[in-house]
């Protein structure tokens, strides 16, 4: 009986056909620390100090004119007395910069493997830094529009969502769907679940993968005990109280005269330290409510403030989205089409980058339901160390994995490197900014 050759005997000659391009399936967001690194006044600042005696005296201060005197007064003129005056008042924020880390960490075997063409389609040593970098940055971002007080909360988990521990194994062990900010996570961070700022810290997990447009963060994990709505998911390392992390924008833009911010009281100043508002009550944002933002912005710093200039939009894509929508439903088309017998385009290659003639910055991170209104020239960037690689001592930035399971006191064949940054967020005038909460948002 004859034996053709088949398939299976010429295996060991077939070559595999690999794509030279990697597709990348991880999202990144990581916009926000360039936005403010470039557009806040970056100033450098030290660390906290106990000199003189103190304890933990903060080493950054942005002072202000919190009270103004010379009040007016009528008279004749006919030795009228003048009567004793007065003089203004100032007051600083007291704050401190925040440390953040990103490690990476590699086998050596991984590294050789794929060193030169013929080897891999990148080298990943050096793949991994940029990786890194824009993984860290994500972060980073999600900390400066995270939805807490300061607090270093990733996101709330909303009454709406679904929260499923150990139903699944693997990398779906644990999820929660109907994170409407799950960009601000990323895959394999280590997040603590509290049951509120300063709350009861109910344990960590670990996220596997996001999903964005599922609004589904996955855990390889059991989620901690007791985790529900209203949870918040705090990131690694935070305390999770209010003001002990990094200063972000909704830290500085609250409408309240209560509590404490830069250290300062907010009751001991009404109205001085806190952020106007328009509540939307889920109604979409409209043009007009745009006027209505620069009279608030008038009252609150005078119609001639320098301040008013540099006002810019910091929001979800979302709401440009619904702003877009409503442009397409009042446009008034024209029969230009001559004689092509094609329909005319109405539609546009771009979503408008701006809102009321003010520049939209976009965030992925943002709450989508807000809209906040940044006086850039009262944003500071307090920077004790730029984001970049950490020197792990004497200019090494990549250094080997000690062999913590064993005795001998050896390494085993991993490398690692971070990337770390130290810096903080002021806004100098609370007063001077502006936001929209309770944004009607269009499903996308």
């Amino acid at each position: 009986m004859p034996n053709p050759m088949n398939e299976a005997a010429v295996e060991s000659i077939e070559l595999e056909a690999v794509d030279d391009k990697i597709a990348e399936l991880v999202p990144l967001f990581d916009g926000d620390y360039t936005f403010f690194r470039k557009r806040a006044k970056k100033v450098p600042i030290s660390y906290s100090t106990a000199a003189g005696g103190t304890t933990g005296r903060p080493s950054w201060r942005n002072s202000m004119v919190i009270q103004g005197g010379a009040p007016i007064v009528t008279g004749t003129g006919d030795q009228t007395s003048l009567l004793r005056g007065t003089g203004i008042t100032t007051a600083a924020f007291a704050q401190s910069p925040v440390g953040f880390f990103g490690v990476t960490e590699y086998t050596y075997l991984s590294e050789i493997a794929t060193q030169g063409k013929e080897r891999g389609l990148v080298e990943i040593s050096t793949d991994l830094v940029k990786r890194s970098l824009n993984s860290f940055l994500t972060g980073i971002a999600a900390q400066i529009a995270g939805p807490g007080v300061g607090s270093g909360t990733i996101a709330i988990i909303p009454s709406t969502a679904t929260v499923s521990s150990s139903s699944g194994s693997g990398a779906t062990t644990s999820y929660i769907s109907g994170i409407t900010n799950a960009a601000s996570f990323t895959d394999q961070q280590v997040i603590q679940v509290f049951s509120a700022e300063g709350g009861t810290n109910r344990g960590t997990a670990t996220v596997s993968y996001t999903d964005a447009v599922a609004q589904t963060v996955w855990f390889s994990t059991a989620l901690p005990s007791g985790t529900v709505t209203g949870d918040y998911l705090i990131i690694s390392g935070a305390s999770g109280a209010q003001g002990a992390g990094l200063a972000n924008i909704h830290y500085w833009n609250v409408n309240s005269n209560a509590g404490t911010v830069g250290g300062l009281s907010r009751a001991s100043y009404p109205g001085r330290l806190s952020t106007p508002t328009i509540n939307m009550n889920g109604q979409q944002i409209t043009p007009s409510v745009f006027q209505r933002a620069l009279i608030l912005l008038g009252r609150a710093l005078g119609p001639d403030a320098e301040a008013m200039s540099s006002m810019v939009w910091y929001g979800q894509p979302d709401q440009l989205y619904t702003l877009n929508a409503q442009w397409y439903e009042r446009m008034i088309t024209q029969n230009l089409e001559g004689k092509g017998a094609e329909m005319m385009d109405i539609g546009r290659k771009e979503m408008s980058k701006t809102f009321g003639g003010r520049e939209y910055q976009v965030s992925y991170q943002a709450d989508p339901t807000r809209v906040d209104g940044l006086v850039m020239s009262n944003w500071m960037f307090g920077e004790l160390k730029e984001c970049g690689l950490y020197d792990f001592g004497g200019g090494n930035t990549v250094m080997p994995v000690p062999d913590v399971g064993t005795t001998n006191g050896t390494y085993i064949t991993d490398r690692m490197f971070a990337y770390d940054a130290f810096f903080q967020l002021c806004n100098k005038a609370p007063r001077s900014g502006i936001y929209l909460q309770q944004c009607g948002v269009l499903a996308v």
